[in-house]
């Protein structure tokens, strides 16, 4: 945030410029003149058949502070508005990280990690301004001046409440800017210890890799010169046996033609006795072979299970700190993102502190006070307040002027101005009257424009 100076005056009402806003303006935000403003203003409260037991012309005086950053700090001098924000206790993130960075223990620092309510505050406290206004004035402050008879309210702001409360907006404000770049800091330091044990991690991993690897590389080396040595002795030993073995099967070849031949001549029924003594041997080669043949893949098998074993041990502890890896990651996302919901709830309380200064068309100086016309009348028992209104101009009445407009759509509210009609109660004293000749000039015009209005100001009045 921008740290700009506030221009403090230490005399309020010294040489300052005052503006009378006008009560009536044409659709241009132009002020009509101050006889046509009067009448407009009664003929709209009076409408048709209202009967007003006072009426008052009110100026409600506003302070316009300029702000070195842009805008105008906008005072309500009568005390009847103030400005309040909630803010937050925010938990001491330093002392959190000076406690996890003297922890060594990487189980310790993980729990703390986790154990910490990082997206709650240890409480709420509220920014309260008094005088300070933070409404949308939207086109009331775009109005021209006119000089209107105004009778203005009680001025109760002074210049040591100006300089006072633009110090505490100011001093809350870089208060909050500060617990954002706290926020920041914290971000980046809980980024950096969470780096700094995954980078532990992933030495590990290559430690347990590289050890591993170089076991398997041996296992895999022993296994090459256990399969050579097995083949050179298998290789000797199946064609020793193999000749013993196979020396038997021509006499059994003899056995079996002579016996084919007895059939032949009708000797024998059968040759299966016979054949059952080759199938017989046939099979006793094999068996034997085949002991031969698993006596030397013993050996083999066992080194080819502790291999298996390694590579099975290897990812097992690689996927538990890969697990580990993750966890953090996700813890640090986590925090983050806890931690930026933080700092989004202040940056919204400061992007407030920095929006109460408003953007004031009409003001080039450094300081001003604004008056805020408003029209207050006495109907029956009900107090009406009349903000700043836009005229909507000369009517042609029905019928070539037989008919003439409803009143009370002669204006409409010139938007901000309704700000201050649910604030008032002041106590006034009617001052309309005063103005007779005025405001029934303006009456008279009105009536010429279309308007259905009375002809004198005594007939809006109770008898």
């Amino acid at each position: 945030m921008r740290k700009g100076k506030i221009l403090i005056y230490l005399n309020i009402n010294s040489h300052m410029k005052s503006i009378n806003l006008s009560l009536v303006v044409d659709e241009n935000l132009n002020p009509l003149p101050t006889y046509k403003q009067l009448a407009i203003s009664i003929a709209k409260i009076g409408g048709k058949n209202n009967k007003i037991s006072f009426a008052s012309l009110v100026g409600w005086p506003l302070l316009a502070i300029k702000s070195e950053v842009g805008g105008y700090y906008i005072f309500d001098e009568t005390g009847k508005f103030s400005t309040s924000i909630n803010s937050f206790i925010l938990q001491d993130y330093n002392k959190i990280i000076s406690i996890i960075q003297q922890t060594s223990d990487e189980l310790q620092i993980f729990e703390i990690l986790n154990s910490v309510r990082w997206d709650e505050t240890r409480g709420s406290s509220i920014l309260h301004f008094d005088f300070i206004m933070d409404q949308d004035f939207k086109n009331l402050l775009k109005l021209g001046s006119s000089q209107l008879p105004l009778q203005v309210l009680e001025r109760k702001l002074k210049d040591i409440d100006v300089q006072f409360i633009v110090s505490d907006i100011q001093g809350a404000a870089n208060k909050i800017a500060s617990e954002i770049d706290l926020i920041e800091k914290t971000k980046e330091k809980i980024s950096e210890i969470i780096a700094i044990i995954k980078g532990k991690k992933v030495e590990k991993r290559r430690q347990i890799e590289s050890e591993y690897d170089a076991k398997i590389m041996a296992k895999n080396e022993e296994l090459k010169k256990i399969v050579k040595d097995e083949k050179t002795k298998i290789e000797e030993e199946i064609k020793q046996y193999s000749s013993q073995l196979y020396s038997k099967l021509p006499d059994i070849e003899v056995l079996i033609a002579k016996a084919e031949l007895d059939k032949e001549a009708g000797f024998i029924d059968s040759t299966s006795s016979v054949n059952s003594i080759k199938v017989k041997y046939l099979n006793e080669i094999s068996e034997k072979l085949n002991e031969i043949k698993e006596k030397h893949k013993v050996e083999i098998r066992r080194l080819r299970g502790e291999l298996n074993e390694l590579n099975s041990m290897k990812q097992k502890d690689i996927n538990k700190i890969n697990e580990e890896i993750k966890k953090l990651d996700e813890l640090q996302q986590s925090i983050i993102s806890k931690l930026n919901n933080v700092e989004s709830s202040e940056k919204a309380i400061l992007d407030k502190l920095q929006k109460l200064p408003k953007f004031i068309s009409i003001l080039a100086e450094d300081k001003a006070e604004i008056i805020v016309p408003l029209l207050i009348v006495q109907i029956d028992s009900r107090k009406v307040v009349l903000p700043p209104q836009i005229y909507k101009g000369g009517k042609k009445g029905f019928f070539g002027g037989i008919f003439k407009k409803d009143p009370s759509e002669i204006s409409e509210n010139v938007e901000g101005g309704e700000i201050f009609v649910n604030n008032f109660d002041f106590a006034i004293q009617d001052n309309l009257r005063s103005y007779k000749d005025l405001i029934e000039k303006g009456l008279q015009e009105l009536s010429e424009e279309g308007w259905n209005v009375r002809r004198s100001l005594d007939e809006y009045y109770m008898r």
